[in-house]
């Protein structure tokens, strides 16, 4: 079993990684509205995720249904 000190390296490093992808994502605002994209069976988590912020009323750094960003 890993130390609890070498777990958080791990995950550190592969945050680390990932940090200047999401970042660097285009765009920076989520689209809520489902008819924005073409889902895809693979964008299953992502459909769950935005479904999951409109339940909850968040539009933080999410672009509304009607096309006009919402914070």
């Amino acid at each position: 079993m890993s130390s609890p000190v070498s777990r958080r390296r791990f995950h550190q490093t592969i945050l680390g990684q990932d940090k200047p992808i999401l970042e660097n994502q285009v765009p920076k605002r989520l689209p809520l509205d489902s008819r924005s994209e073409v889902p895809i069976r693979a964008d299953a988590a992502s459909a769950a995720y935005r479904r999951w912020l409109r339940e909850r009323g968040l539009r933080y750094g999410v672009v509304a249904g009607n096309g006009i960003g919402a914070h």
